[in-house]
């Protein structure tokens, strides 16, 4: 007795809600779904919270960290990521959106490629069961053969071009950084006045990296398996019905929930591993930068135990990480990978297993009927005629058309569901992107927050800036500057009350002169360093600071030049590029050595203002650093000058540069102590000739004779600004001659290696500098080197 083979769907989804229970059948389905989201939600409440604060040396960083927000995919989380999107995508018409807009096409063109992939797939066994060669050439050879150039095209553009959209989100994002963050000397504040961003330079660089990257991969992962969803399903429910692409999805839902259920917090882990890899980082960094000291401490071993220490804890933390990925990685491939293959090879197998044997006659009919609309467009009409040959042919041509029928929807059953499959592991990464998200998002709060006149120096909690105020620089303590007397923390000793009385914004006023009007030097961390300072620079009168270490000598120029917030009444300044700071250490920026002389200016800024080489090599000449540019071959040398200089180099470097740009007035921060006596005479009356007004700082009694008036810091508080009296002027003790050595026109110095030297005055220096001014070879040898 011959058999018919008739292959059937699956049963519609609808038809399960009617019939004569069809109502409670749905409100049972509605409440076993509710109770599954319900469940969920309590699972998701009871769990504990099991953040616990980094182990961290200093006090302040663990209370910052007790305070931070939870990171979570939530919207917060969504709202910053949209602020972050306008910045990276502006307009409709800019480049980045047109590499969306690219990315997107490509994924349609890659969905559509792996359909007729799975058609020819099925075509391919089609050939190969039927024995039948031409077919397989055709299919399987030529093909092939002709679609490999597209899908080779197709599939490595889609690479470039999303490694492209990551490059072009990063470049946007980092220029809108760099902007905040090296405008308005925002990057000294963040880095001296606010503790909230210890490794700001990580920030820029991994974590913007690591968050566009995530977010470019992120697009790629959604929106084609969003498309093969929907591509795939149509194309399945043409020979399955539409229960079978719906009962996969709605396999994925349940499994999407599950896994939702018991995922660990793994953007909570992700922005703790950028911190405690950032401490890291800041260890070798710290080393970096005081080898020399260290070194000369023997400090090897103690700075081997710190960095080892913030090294295990990055270890134990990404130990911590791999085990929660290993926990949630089994269930996630048992679930979403094996038992989602077990489901869909049911899916496709089931038809065919129900189907009803009939009479062997009606074999071709049958299988043709059933399969009517699915060869339609993929087998040819001879294929589908039906053979006279026998029985035996009639079994076989069904074989055939089973075999490619299986073949092709597996395939796509397959790729919805590892379409499916990657929607859900796309929101599994939403946790680790939200990780960076609030990294980012804290970088860009702290840089606006600054610029707007706000830092958190460790005390305060966190609040920002109050709303509605004039932004004035201040630091936030237990006492907020930006509130108004009366909404005052009540305060409960006299320190808090004066404090609070001399922490009111002082004005900044343009002017030629430097004049300050009770103003009141406060540190970031609240100390008092000078009540009601009253003092005025005109232009040509030179001042000496000196003062006890600590009593605001330095903090006084840091109020200058707008580092530091303006407490008390005005401060009359010059603009201030007619202000210039050479400081103990010296700035030796990348580039030549005409680099270090013009800094900050560019080449061609300086070209553009009459700078010729001729001028830079008088600048040298008259610090006595011509071989230097001998030496390193010209001013268009390159090396590395904080390595290649001396101490007594750099420093003369620096006063090359003060000389060139001629500022108004200049602040001088012991920008001396590493050159011989008879050098820092001469470059300091060359500064008086150049008209320079100087603001100095420095012990030495051989500066005093260049300055008209002096200013003491007690170190308590207090001061006194008063005219320099030539007699008040220590004398120069050497240890083998019994008198003082005095000052005269001619000014007569001690030079402890090579004796006496004599600096000439303004008068006859151009007339007899050869026999007065020491051979340069032997200023280079008394050049103190030490840093």
């Amino acid at each position: 007795m011959s058999s018919t083979l008739s292959i059937g769907r699956l049963p519609s989804l609808a038809s399960l809600f009617k019939g004569p229970h069809a109502k409670r059948k749905m409100a049972l389905t509605g409440a076993i779904v509710f109770a599954a989201l319900a469940a969920e939600e309590w699972w998701r409440r009871k769990q504990p919270d099991k953040h616990t604060s980094l182990s961290v040396q200093n006090s302040i960083e663990r209370r910052r960290q007790r305070r931070d927000r939870k990171v979570r995919v939530d919207k917060v989380f969504a709202k910053n990521l949209w602020y972050f999107i306008k910045i990276m995508f502006p307009t409709l018409r800019c480049k980045e959106f047109g590499t969306v807009l690219l990315v997107g096409c490509l994924l349609t063109a890659r969905s559509y490629l792996d359909i007729w992939v799975s058609d020819n797939g099925g075509d391919v066994v089609k050939a190969i069961v039927g024995r039948n060669i031409k077919r397989f050439i055709r299919k399987a050879v030529l093909n092939i053969l002709l679609m490999s150039i597209p899908i080779s095209l197709v599939n490595n553009l889609l690479k470039y071009t999303i490694s492209e959209l990551q490059i072009m989100m990063r470049r946007r994002l980092t220029l809108y950084f760099h902007e905040e963050y090296l405008s308005n000397q925002t990057y000294y504040k963040v880095c001296n006045l606010d503790t909230r961003i210890q490794n700001v330079d990580q920030l820029l660089s991994q974590d913007v990296d690591k968050f566009t990257t995530s977010l470019a991969t992120l697009y790629s992962n959604v929106a084609k398996p969003l498309l093969d969803i929907v591509l795939f399903s149509k194309r399945l429910a043409r020979t399955l019905g539409s229960s079978g692409p719906l009962i996969m999805i709605a396999y994925f839902l349940v499994t999407s929930a599950i896994l939702r259920a018991i995922q660990p917090p793994f953007g909570r882990l992700t922005a703790d591993e950028q911190k405690l890899e950032g401490e890291y980082r800041l260890r070798h960094s710290r080393l970096i930068t005081h080898s020399e000291e260290i070194a000369f401490y023997g400090g090897g071993n103690r700075e081997k135990l710190y960095i080892n220490e913030s090294f295990s804890r990055v270890i134990r933390h990404l130990r911590k990480i791999l085990r929660l990925k290993l926990y949630i990685g089994v269930i996630d491939s048992f679930l979403v990978k094996y038992l989602a293959t077990i489901v869909g090879y049911c899916i496709v197998s089931i038809p065919i297993f129900l189907s009803r044997m009939q009479d062997s006659d009606q074999q071709s009919s049958a299988v043709s009927s059933s399969l009517g609309h699915f060869s339609s467009t993929d087998v040819d009409e001879d294929d589908r005629l039906v053979r006279t040959g026998g029985a035996k042919e009639h079994i076989i041509k069904g074989q055939e058309d089973i075999a490619a029928l299986y073949t092709r929807n597996s395939r796509l059953l397959m790729s919805l569901s590892s379409a499916i499959g990657r929607i859900v592991l796309a929101g599994k990464e939403l946790p680790r992107i939200s990780g960076y998200c609030a990294r980012v998002t804290e970088l860009e709060q702290v840089l606006y927050e600054v610029s707007q006149g706000y830092a958190e120096n460790g005390s305060n909690s966190n609040t920002g800036p109050p709303k509605g105020l004039t932004p004035v620089f201040s630091v936030a303590s237990s006492v907020d500057l930006f509130s108004s007397s009366s909404d005052l923390v009540s305060l409960k000793n006299p320190e808090a009350e004066e404090l609070s009385s001399l922490c009111t914004p002082g004005k900044v006023i343009r002017s030629d002169t430097i004049r300050f009007e009770h103003v009141n030097i406060i540190s970031p961390d609240r100390t008092i360093l000078c009540r009601d300072l009253n003092l005025e620079v005109p232009q040509g009168t030179n001042v000496l600071i000196t003062g006890p270490n600590g009593c605001g000598k330095s903090s006084l120029f840091r109020v200058l030049a707008g580092l530091w917030p303006l407490y008390g009444k005005s401060l009359y300044r010059p603009d201030p590029s007619k202000i210039f700071y050479v400081p103990q250490r010296p700035y030796l920026a990348l580039g030549t050595l005409r680099d270090q002389i013009i800094y900050p200016l560019t080449k061609e800024e300086a070209e553009e203002r009459g700078c010729t080489d001729d001028i830079l090599r008088k600048l040298l000449h008259d610090v006595y650093l011509d071989e230097v540019g001998h030496r390193k071959g010209g001013l268009d040398a390159v090396c590395d000058w904080s390595d290649v200089l001396s101490g007594g180099e750099k420093q003369r470097i620096a006063m090359a540069r003060l000389f060139y740009h001629q500022p108004m007035y200049a602040v001088l921060d012991e920008c001396t102590s590493a050159v011989s006596l008879d050098v820092e005479g001469h470059l300091y009356a060359s500064a008086k000739k150049r008209n320079i007004t100087l603001l100095t700082v420095s012990h030495r009694p051989s500066l005093w004779r260049f300055h008209e008036k002096i200013l003491r810091f007690d170190g308590q508080g207090g001061y006194t600004f008063t005219d320099l009296d030539p007699a008040e002027i220590p004398p120069i003790h050497d240890a083998n001659i019994s008198k003082p050595l005095s000052y005269s026109n001619k000014a007569t110095v001690y030079d402890g290696k090579k004796g006496l030297t004599t600096i000439p005055s303004e008068e006859d220096s151009s007339s007899n500098s050869s026999s007065t001014i020491p051979a340069r070879k032997r200023l280079e040898e008394t050049d103190i080197t030490s840093e």
